[in-house]
């Protein structure tokens, strides 16, 4: 077979994958010499190390959709028609969200209360508006689970604590969150 042959059967595929590769090389190269500079520059912008992480995944993720738009430009796609899907695709992943932002809110807090422990496990604790005490008794990823003194269970979704006024008065055996977060059982 001869070169003319060839490009006359294989010439549609033959450019594009080439120009794929160079693009995917380009935008590779892009990445590591962005990250260096990146690196020379962190310690004389007077900026915390978070925001530095975040320029550099903005900067890091806006090379590779611009790779990505090139390469479907070049191997023929419609534009329009990727970011209708990518719009369909975000509106469905909005609704989806709102749909489930209380799970993740009250698993988000659970997270935030064993760290910054406003309360422990054993410790008696009064949502004030409410009127809503008791002790601690158990914590899950979505709710506090308060055990009132005629024995009564209140499941108070962590996010409240986050909401609501709430008093605290330490319990004598105590038990950080974090560690009942991890017990399979109610400690009482």
């Amino acid at each position: 077979m001869d070169w003319q042959a060839f490009k006359d059967q294989y010439g549609w595929i033959v450019q594009p994958a080439l120009l794929t590769c160079v693009i995917t090389l380009l935008t590779l190269i892009a990445v590591v010499v962005i990250n260096r500079v990146l690196d020379v520059m962190e310690p004389k912008v007077p900026l915390p190390e978070m925001a530095f992480r975040l320029i550099r995944r903005i900067v890091r993720y806006t090379i590779f959709v611009i790779a990505v738009a090139l390469v479907l430009k070049l191997w023929g796609l419609d534009m329009n028609s990727v970011l209708a899907m990518i719009g369909g695709v975000l509106a469905m992943v909005a609704i989806g969200f709102v749909a489930v932002w209380s799970l993740l809110s009250n698993t988000l807090c659970a997270f935030v209360l064993t760290a910054f422990h406003p309360f422990r496990i054993g410790d008696e604790v009064e949502i004030v508006p409410d009127n809503v005490k008791g002790k601690v008794v158990d914590l899950t990823l979505l709710y506090t689970t308060l055990k009132a003194e005629d024995g009564d269970y209140f499941q108070v979704p962590n996010n409240m604590f986050f909401q609501k006024i709430f008093r605290c008065r330490a319990g004598k055996d105590r038990v950080a969150l974090g560690e009942q977060l991890l017990e399979s059982k109610p400690v009482e």
